[in-house]
């Protein structure tokens, strides 16, 4: 346990409920300021478009000690998503330390630690403590394209997060933009609503449908360390090494044979399948099933270009055709900005166009500041919650942290191999499928077991869920102790 000291986290989504939830446990007054009017972050209704559902299944999308109701869909809705953050909050005892519809306009360094200034509902705040955590996520601005003569058009343009409205698309001639997996749903539900829908995309992505064969939920199958053995990580273990040098052909038929498995399944029109092979763009895949259906069935018109223009009722797109719209929806993605940040606080985090965290989670030379959320993967509320455990650690001063230049060099070497692996998301806040690797990364740094069954067999072959790491914080504790 540590010296109460205060803790302001920036954000009640699920990063900051899980960071508050861990600081709170290990002795910080802890203080959460969320800007909404409630909690859940991305899954506020002010933030989801009708359908929308979990890209993992509800074994997987939970936190280590908080499983999900069983009544909850296998892939919960966004509704039943808020219900969870809810109750987790209120198991927890978080409700009484958030302070809602309270926006941060700066957080300021001194000697002694950080001054955080905002704007609640009764007016100015402002809050003096020892570290700050930014769990504001990396999802903070819609992403429109500039595109000529939108303000002639008379129909509605709008971001995928804004079209919250179940009526929006009823009776209206729609258009969506994009290819990833909120336009694909995006465009699912207009099709089922609107008068007609068009799908408007440069490149097609790889997509999974939420079900295998047996109803075997498919994050299930993919999920897990031997999935992940296949993948090029920064850092290999001796088995790694073959399978990416001598032994490099076992991953191109793993590879090649997932290919043919989604598109079997999922029954991908030639236009949607990706000339990008696996597991190359894994950046951008996604788990639906509602889309494919629709667009082999002619509901949802396909069309492989970009838009020009606007008209006044119509787009041009750049293959010379014009479509008729009421709505143009964007799924276009987000900017990540953090404009509450003192200059010289965004100077240590912000370097090249890119996020400068070592272990994506801390500025090497402010370690009273960390960012949660920020190692963003297939199973984002996990990699949340055991970096919340690895930077309690760090404010507590239970974990020994390399020197700032070796942290510099680390985050270097890291972010030029994330730029190579993951060209799309190359800001550098982002891991992906290497879950189970970037895990075990800060559970090293932790000197806490990576292994988390009782032999190799079930580590690698049994299921892969957040439950595995329910007891980390008595690992931590003990470890502690035993120093």
């Amino acid at each position: 346990m540590v010296e109460c000291k205060r803790v302001v986290v920036i954000g009640a989504g699920i990063s900051g409920l899980v960071t508050a939830k861990v600081l709170r446990e290990d002795g910080f007054d802890v203080h959460v300021l969320e800007q909404e009017p409630e909690i859940g972050g991305v899954w506020t209704p002010s933030r989801t478009y009708p359908g929308l559902r979990t890209n993992n299944s509800r074994d997987t999308y939970a936190f280590a000690d908080h499983p999900y109701d069983p009544g909850a869909d296998m892939f919960p809705t966004a509704a039943q998503v808020r219900e969870y953050l809810a109750s987790y909050a209120a198991r927890f005892e978080l409700n009484p330390v958030i302070r809602l519809s309270t926006r941060v306009t700066e957080v300021a360094r001194h000697e002694s630690g950080f001054t955080v200034t905002g704007i609640g509902p009764d007016g100015p705040i402002e809050l003096a403590c020892d570290f700050v955590v930014v769990c504001t996520g990396t999802y903070s601005e819609p992403e429109l394209p500039d595109i000529a003569g939108r303000e002639r058009f008379a129909g509605t343009v709008l971001h995928s997060s804004e079209a919250t409205d179940p009526a929006l698309f009823a009776g209206r001639r729609v258009i969506v933009v994009g290819a990833g997996k909120s336009a694909l749903d995006c465009a699912a539900w207009a099709a089922a609503h609107a008068r007609d829908c068009t799908l408007v995309f440069r490149t097609p992505h790889w997509m999974a449908p939420r079900w295998f064969p047996g109803r075997i939920p498919a994050d299930q199958v993919l999920l897990g360390r031997i999935a992940e053995l296949f993948m090029p990580y920064h850092r290999r273990n001796r088995v790694e090494r073959f399978l990416h040098g001598r032994g490099r052909a076992l991953p191109r038929i793993f590879w090649r044979t997932v290919e043919l498995v989604l598109r079997t399944l999922l029954r991908m029109p030639s236009i949607l399948v990706p000339e990008q092979r696996l597991p190359r763009g894994l950046e951008n895949a996604g788990f639906t099933s509602e889309f494919y259906p629709m667009a082999r069935a002619g509901r949802i018109r396909l069309r492989r270009t970009t838009i020009e223009s606007f008209g006044p009722d119509e787009v041009r797109l750049a293959d010379g055709d014009r479509l008729a719209a009421d709505i143009v929806l964007f799924a276009t993605g987000w900017r990540q900005t953090l404009p509450f940040l003192a200059a010289d606080l965004a100077s240590e985090l912000f370097r090249d166009n890119g996020f400068r965290l070592y272990r994506h989670i801390l500025p090497p030379a402010e370690p009273r500041l960390g960012f949660i959320g920020y190692a963003s993967s297939t199973a984002c509320q996990l990699t949340s919650e055991v970096s919340a455990h690895w930077l309690s650690q760090v404010f507590a001063a239970e974990l020994k942290l390399p020197t700032v230049d070796e942290m510099d060099a680390e985050i270097a070497r890291v972010g030029a191999w994330l730029a190579e692996e993951f060209p799309a998301r190359a800001r550098g806040f982002y891991v992906g499928p290497h879950l189970i690797h970037h895990i075990d990364d800060l559970l090293t740094d932790m000197e806490v077991p990576t292994r988390r069954t009782r032999n190799a067999l079930t580590e690698y072959l049994g299921d892969f869920t957040p439950a595995r790491y329910a007891d980390l914080a008595a690992q931590r504790r003990a470890r502690a102790a035993a120093r």
